[in-house]
């Protein structure tokens, strides 16, 4: 709960300066309407796409570890994804992140997750300089268990599985955004599947 408090006062600190920066500097409302002509809209990374951007987000990582009794366990640690993106039209787009969860400690050793993912984005607009967004998609994911615990599973797994998530954004001008995410990952160990959750905030820059 502690660091749940503490991640949702970060989301609330940054909204809030974000807000008063896009106050003091001014915003571009035309910014990621479809009205513009398909040869003036700005570029993006990925295929097929425009309105590009680059996102890093930071947070906490939330594991769901079976813990043996009796040992000490944590499952939070700091996670973070570097991410790119772009749309195909206003409502719909696809996002490449690379996403490193940490490590948890339990039974007597850790855990660790990394993945690349792929999700589709679906965005809904609220007003000029907000939106909420969801995600689903799926990954490949590489996890590593390492303990010395008597009977306990160890080593590593490389897998695909399924994410998705939801998502705020603020937009500060044309080029900048804040952001606040929940992203959630069934993810495969040497012995079993088990669940995932990145709490993260971040910055976006639009190209």
């Amino acid at each position: 709960m502690k660091h749940a408090k503490a991640y949702l006062g970060a989301v609330g600190a940054i909204v809030l300066a974000a807000s008063t920066f896009a106050h003091a500097q001014g915003t571009d409302p035309t910014y990621g309407r479809w009205d513009d002509s398909s040869s003036s809209r700005p570029r993006s990374w990925i295929p097929m796409t425009s309105y590009g951007y680059l996102g890093l987000s930071l947070g906490e990582s939330d594991y769901d570890l079976n813990c043996a009794a009796g040992s000490s366990c944590d499952e939070k640690d700091v996670g973070g994804k570097l991410y790119v993106g772009g749309q195909f039209n206003r409502i719909f787009g696809v996002e490449l992140a690379y996403v490193h969860l940490g490590q948890a400690d339990a039974n007597g050793g850790s855990t660790k997750v990394q993945l690349a993912n792929l999700s589709l984005v679906g965005n809904v607009p609220i007003g000029e300089q907000f939106s909420v967004y969801g995600k689903v998609g799926g990954f490949y994911g590489w996890t590593d268990i390492d303990t010395t615990a008597p009977g306990a599973a160890t080593g590593e797994e490389n897998d695909l599985g399924v994410s998705y998530g939801a998502g705020v954004q603020f937009d500060i001008n044309r080029n900048w955004a804040v952001t606040g995410d929940w992203d959630h990952y069934r993810v495969d160990y040497v012995d079993r599947q088990d669940d995932v959750q990145l709490w993260s905030v971040g910055v976006r820059y639009k190209f």
